[in-house]
């Protein structure tokens, strides 16, 4: 019985021990050899003085040394903490604070970057993970259980300070049993790694692939950065099963790269993390009648995804939604109305409201925050039954498939991110040149040319473009507004006092 996520992958290695477990680029490693690697660098890190419990770090570009470091985390028994090695010194350090972290792994390139972030004062003990080497077999015994924390991933804060989301091994199990008992995935299966290690999507490409003995490629930074590419990366690999935000679907689609006979291994596309575009799917259906197309739905506090909609047929209307469909095994999802009842009866809509085994724990040092999403289950109080608040609105069709609707508050997703609009305006009111700002973003209609712009109010003493190299030391280059309106007028607000986005957008966009 599996109950720790690394036990997936040291079951694998007895199975499959000369099989290539992950590759990057032109880099591989095997089961054997990634095992017995993890196995010893755990004791480096317990030897480093990291104790049962406490959260480890890991900032470094995607690669095999990050899974090392991920696997090893988990067998020291700690927490592993991604951070985007993208991440300006303020975030870096309000994430280091948070997790109280005595270590951060590294490697020989990420360690000079963190050095040139923080000052000596600031920085924790730097691990090098790419100066270890392994000199003997070590076997090592596990002292968590189910309940103890695998991860914390860090998402968009509406106060500007970055939530950690505090994800159990229990959450995890029940996630990848469940997919890959409903994909049939199997150690045939070639499975990518498309999502960067921060992002939570990621987590069903890791694990999916080391529970099965599937080998696992990474999608490196340098082809991620050239979209078109990805085509011919899928094509030689062998990939299977493709995991991805659904903007890449229309990025490949406008590449023109996309041939009947591109994909021929290809069997699943699943995608997650953004609104499914109705065209884009009915076009890559049109090319690939053999692929399975999957919408998944879920957000970090639930443990990637909550609900999936096997898309069996081409959709014709490009009007009609794609759902997000209904809760997968062991999880269930309500609408909660106005009057605050809870339901899942055909018409109903309100906000989604998640319950089930992969609730996450909340968030970390946050209780206020914590408290006010995650909420006992109103319909008893015999025992703990938390329900994640989602602010996502939604209603119930009439064959009980939910229908995503859009936000009830003012958190976007972006290029796959989710963030706060909060967050970047409390970044640029904490400028000194900046008297005041509302943010706002633009959606596309297939989400192609999504843009985030500002109004700023802000002193005669600089530019703009000044303003955004300030902007881009305090937040990661995806969270900067690309259109940015200086204004010096009272900021167009509602008949009660708040701050009018629908007219700051038009202003904005329209300038």
């Amino acid at each position: 019985m599996i109950t720790l996520v690394h036990q997936y992958f040291s079951d694998s290695a007895k199975k499959f021990p000369d099989k290539i477990a992950v590759s990057c680029d032109e880099e591989s490693i095997s089961y054997a050899d990634l095992e017995q690697f993890s196995n010893s660098f755990s004791l480096q890190l317990k030897q480093a003085g990291v104790s049962r419990g406490e959260f480890v770090p890991f900032f470094m570009p995607k690669s095999i040394n990050s899974i090392k470091s991920i696997l090893s985390i988990l067998k020291a028994d700690c927490a592993y903490v991604p951070v985007d090695v993208n991440s300006p010194a303020q975030r870096l350090l309000s994430i280091i604070s948070s997790t109280s972290a005595k270590v951060v792994v590294v490697d020989s390139e990420s360690k000079k970057l963190f050095e040139s972030l923080l000052t000596q004062d600031q920085r924790p003990v730097l691990i090098n993970v790419e100066e270890f080497e392994v000199t003997e077999d070590v076997a090592i015994k596990s002292q968590n259980i189910s309940i103890d924390l695998a991860y914390v991933l860090f998402t968009s804060g509406s106060t500007g300070v970055p939530k950690g989301v505090m994800i159990p091994h229990k959450a995890i199990i029940d996630y990848i049993d469940w997919c890959v008992d409903e994909y049939q995935l199997t150690d045939k299966d070639v499975i990518s790694n498309h999502a960067p290690l921060y992002f939570d999507n990621s987590t069903f490409d890791l694990y999916t692939a080391f529970k099965t003995g599937a080998t696992l490629h990474l999608v490196h930074e340098q082809l991620n950065a050239v979209i078109p590419l990805l085509v011919g990366w899928l094509r030689t690999r062998k990939i299977t099963t493709f995991f991805c935000v659904p903007s890449v679907l229309t990025m490949l689609l406008r590449s023109r790269r996309l041939k009947p006979d591109s994909l021929p291994d290809l069997r699943y596309v699943i995608c997650a993390g953004e609104v499914l575009p109705t065209d884009a799917v009915a076009s890559w259906m049109d090319i690939y009648p053999h692929i399975e197309f999957i919408n998944m739905y879920g957000p970090t506090e639930i443990t990637v995804d909550c609900s999936f909609y096997k898309i069996l047929e081409k959709p014709v209307d490009s009007s009609t939604s794609i759902p997000i469909g209904i809760a997968r095994r062991n999880m269930e999802m309500f609408v909660r109305k106005e009057n605050n009842e809870l339901s899942n009866a055909p018409g109903d809509q309100g906000e989604l409201l998640v319950r089930g085994t992969s609730v996450a724990y909340g968030y970390l040092g946050d209780s206020e925050k914590t408290n006010k999403v995650f909420i006992q289950n109103p319909q008893h109080d015999l025992f703990h039954d938390p329900l994640y608040c989602t602010g996502d609105l939604v209603k119930i069709d009439d064959q009980k498939q939910y229908i995503f609707m859009g936000r009830a508050d003012d958190q976007i997703k972006f290029l796959g991110y989710r963030i706060e609009l909060g967050e970047i305006e409390a970044s640029l009111c904490g400028l000194s040149d900046v008297n005041e700002a509302v943010v706002v973003f633009n959606k596309s209609v297939d989400g192609s040319a999504d843009e985030i712009g500002a109004l700023v109010n802000m002193s005669n003493s600089i530019t703009l473009d000044e303003l955004q190299v300030q902007l881009k030391d305090k937040l990661p280059s995806y969270m900067v507004p690309t259109r940015i309106l200086s204004y010096t007028d009272d900021f167009p607000r509602t008949p009660n006092g708040k701050y009018d986005r629908k007219s700051t957008l038009s202003m904005v966009f329209d300038a």
